[in-house]
């Protein structure tokens, strides 16, 4: 009884598996990089008892223009289509009378179904791949990074925030399914894999950031350099996502590069405290700020008590600037040429000419 209904399940799977199809696949929403063919019937097709997943000899499998198709048998890809129109699928396996297969070709798959019970040993299915450019994919990145300052010599380490957006596509659908969809018979979206990309973004950021500070670029020219910037990036991701994952980066957009807030201030602190080691800049300072104390006290309306606190607001401003300049000098191991002390005299010496105070 067994082989009887293998024989009959043989017999009547290989004649409704004669039919030929026609594969298709409506528009891609945007998110969507790959998803499963459909196989086209409708309430006038006599098509339907036939195994979902056999493709037989002779079938069309239709491309729409931004789309590629692959086939797959027993798991390995077996063909691309990547042009648009009707492309005809051919396949030993699957052979039909209607496209040349003959009653011989019946007769050796009714045989190889007994064999199995009267299934057929085949698994075939079309996955249709997106191989338009993916656009607006947002990126957020915080990069650490070592800047060597031109103005001071001093080396930083200091944090550069960049924003932006990237574009990729497809460009070799059957890397790309072995790659990321796997065994996937559903749809694959590309929120699947945007928390790799673009971890692999920050990673390629870093290394072109690098590139360019070590080339001579000012931390505060980073702005200005953009499009190297997002060149270095196409170039670095495309030539390892090409190979990897079978898609190519066509665009990188930034929509902004800065360094962190508090690293601008240490640069800045340090370029002042470097201008301050030349004595005729120290006197000029020395003396811009004296004549603004006195003014201040000048045009203050409370009277001396105003001018006490214009003097000061004046020591504070000598006491942070000689703080800064004195910062800078122990991290350049020496000592400013000239020191102001805080009875108001510049000196040169380790002892005020004025007060006899010690140098701090």
């Amino acid at each position: 009884m067994g082989i009887f209904k293998a024989a009959t399940g043989a017999v009547g799977g290989v004649l409704t598996d004669q039919w030929l199809e026609m594969y298709i696949c409506e528009s891609m929403p945007a998110d969507v990089l790959a998803q499963q063919g459909t196989k086209r019937v409708n309430e006038n097709s006599s098509n339907t008892k036939g195994e979902d997943n056999i493709i037989s000899d002779g079938s069309l499998i239709v491309v729409n223009n931004g789309q590629c198709a692959i086939v797959l048998e027993q798991g390995k890809c077996i063909g691309v289509y990547d042009k648009p129109g009707e492309n005809v699928f051919s396949s030993k396996k699957t052979g039909s009378i209607f496209s040349g297969g003959g009653l011989k070709g019946i007769g050796r798959q009714t045989i190889e179904r007994i064999g199995f019970g009267g299934d057929i040993a085949v698994h075939q299915y079309v996955i249709y791949i997106d191989t338009k450019e993916k656009l607006d994919n947002p990126f957020s990145l915080s990069v650490p990074l070592e800047i060597v300052n031109n103005a001071t010599g001093l080396k930083y380490y200091s944090t550069v925030n960049m924003s932006g957006v990237f574009s990729y596509r497809i460009t070799d659908p059957a890397v790309f399914y072995k790659r990321i969809c796997g065994n996937a018979i559903g749809t694959v979206t590309r929120d699947k894999i945007q928390p790799q990309l673009t971890a692999e973004l920050r990673s390629a950021a870093v290394t072109a950031l690098d590139s360019l500070c070590g080339g001579g670029v000012e931390p505060t020219a980073l702005p200005k350099n953009a499009e190297n910037i997002c060149s270095a990036l196409t170039d670095a991701m495309t030539e390892k996502w090409v190979s990897l994952r079978g898609f190519s980066v066509v665009s990188v957009a930034l929509d902004g590069i800065s360094l962190a807030q508090a690293d601008k201030t240490v640069i800045q602190q340090a370029e002042r405290a470097k201008m301050l080691t030349q004595p005729d800049m120290a006197a000029a300072t020395l003396v811009a700020a004296q004549s603004d104390a006195m003014n201040a006290a000048a045009q203050n309306t409370s009277g001396a008590g105003g001018a006490f606190f214009a003097a000061g607001a004046f020591n504070t401003f000598s006491q942070n600037e000689q703080q800064a300049t004195n910062i800078f000098m122990q991290q350049n191991d020496s000592k400013p040429a000239l020191w102001r002390c805080e009875c108001g005299n510049m000196n040169t010496g380790n002892y005020c000419e004025n007060c006899g105070k010690k140098r701090i």
